[in-house]
């Protein structure tokens, strides 16, 4: 199962509405199927082949934070501009925290869902959201009283869809490696919706989309593995990468 399809599983509908009314909302308007993939496979989903066929025709640009692919003779571009098309995301400069908005983050979160660690992989991420709907799984006593203070004072549920969000952003739109920690500036800052709802995160998900993809210089490494003699090729083994951001966006955009 898709995080989008988790999420839309676990949460209720009033939880799903106050989802819905977040700045990634429109998300779950979108057929699973396009997003994350479905049972038959006949949805257009992400195609790493397409992406890699489109990353070997990357032309030569002075533009910053562009890409310009020459595909059939025809120029295509992949831009904030396509990307915010796509996805919908805000979009604007990245602000500075101020010290009154920071000093509003805290760790909350972190501390009721989390047992208070200071790094939280994607894994914990995800164990800490399903513990949120099964409360003997994954709590100590400790960890226990505090979620039935939060439940006695409505917020619980609440607290759901924030993990949720983070969840989502995470898994979906920046593909985060499992090995590393999430960002714990996330998870303090959509205890504060509103504030998390002004961020432009558009920006955040295309830097890192667009630095990933720009890293992958493939027509180089492409190159020299062209020029390494034959019998230095290992034969059946080809070469992989991963990529980090919202590359279904570029997918689509081109």
């Amino acid at each position: 199962m898709g995080i989008l399809a988790e999420i839309k599983e676990k949460l209720d509908d009033w939880e799903l509405d106050l989802f819905r009314r977040s700045c990634f909302g429109h998300f779950l308007d979108l057929e699973l199927e396009w997003l994350e993939g479905g049972k038959t496979g006949k949805r257009n989903t992400f195609a790493g082949q397409l992406v890699h066929f489109l990353l070997l025709r990357r032309m030569r640009t002075s533009k910053k934070k562009e890409m310009w692919f020459l595909v059939e003779g025809k120029p295509a571009r992949f831009s904030l501009t396509e990307f915010a098309m796509v996805t919908g995301l805000h979009y604007s400069a990245i602000p500075k925290i101020s010290t009154e908005q920071s000093l509003r983050l805290k760790n909350r979160l972190r501390d009721l869902y989390f047992e208070g660690r200071s790094q939280i992989k994607q894994d914990d991420l995800v164990r800490g959201f399903r513990s949120m709907f099964n409360e003997g799984e994954g709590s100590g006593k400790k960890e226990k009283r505090k979620k039935k203070k939060a439940a006695k004072r409505g917020q619980e549920r609440e607290d759901r869809v924030k993990v949720g969000i983070v969840y989502f952003l995470e898994g979906v739109l920046l593909s985060a490696d499992a090995k590393k920690n999430i960002s714990d500036f996330y998870l303090s800052m959509v205890d504060d919706l509103a504030m998390f709802n002004a961020y432009p995160w558009g920006n955040e998900v295309y830097d890192l989309t667009f630095d990933n993809l720009s890293s992958k210089n493939l027509v180089a490494k492409y190159k020299e593995r062209l020029a390494k003699p034959q019998e230095k090729q290992v034969p059946g083994v080809k070469e992989t990468y991963t990529l980090l951001g919202f590359p279904f966006s570029f997918q689509v955009s081109c």
